[in-house]
């Protein structure tokens, strides 16, 4: 058993696996959890005009506006704020012993059905979705500690999330349903 727990030549090892698993289920919470922040009991923004007057309670939150001189507390009253603080160190931290253990062990070898220019495409991709899974949540910090200013980075860098994810989950799919080769198994 303890040889399957690593990389290797029979694939993808019990630790790389779970650690995926967990990246994928932690980033998914916190992109739920971050998109909730955005709506009221209304299906209006919460996020968006903080602290322009909406009455009381206005300016609580992500630090729109201004950041803890404006009433910023991640650990304060609103319970989803700080489920997605947590959620976001989480992903960081997932993130460190996910690259550590990604550099520690080899890549099992290509899987024999991927063509030259799919590995290409898969390494692209792994590097671009490493990148936005410490982009993100660094984003995330540094715009409640700057207010609007960071938004712009923060989008950009889910935006670079969601696009190297369509592309992985769009070449597993490819080879699930086209290619029939069983692509998924390898991380599962």
């Amino acid at each position: 058993m303890s040889s399957h727990l690593r990389n290797g030549p029979h694939g993808y090892g019990i630790v790389t696996k779970t650690l995926h698993w967990m990246v994928f289920m932690a980033m998914a919470a916190q992109f739920t959890v971050g998109y909730l922040l955005d709506v009221d009991d209304s299906g209006h923004g919460r996020g968006r005009g903080r602290g322009r007057g909406r009455g009381e309670g206005s300016g609580r939150g992500r630090g729109r506006g201004g950041g803890a001189e404006d009433g910023y507390e991640p650990f304060g009253d609103d319970a989803l704020l700080t489920l997605h603080v947590v959620l976001g160190a989480t992903v960081l931290l997932l993130g460190v012993v996910r690259l550590a253990w990604r550099l520690a062990t080899p890549l099992p070898p290509w899987a024999p059905t991927l063509t030259h220019r799919e590995r290409r495409l898969a390494h692209g991709t792994e590097t671009a979705l490493y990148a936005a899974m410490f982009a993100v949540p660094a984003t995330g910090v540094a715009l409640v500690l700057s207010g609007d200013d960071l938004l712009v980075a923060h989008i950009a860098a889910q935006i670079l999330f969601f696009a190297a994810l369509a592309v992985h989950v769009g070449l597993v799919l490819k080879h699930q349903l086209i290619n029939r080769d069983h692509l998924l198994r390898r991380m599962t």
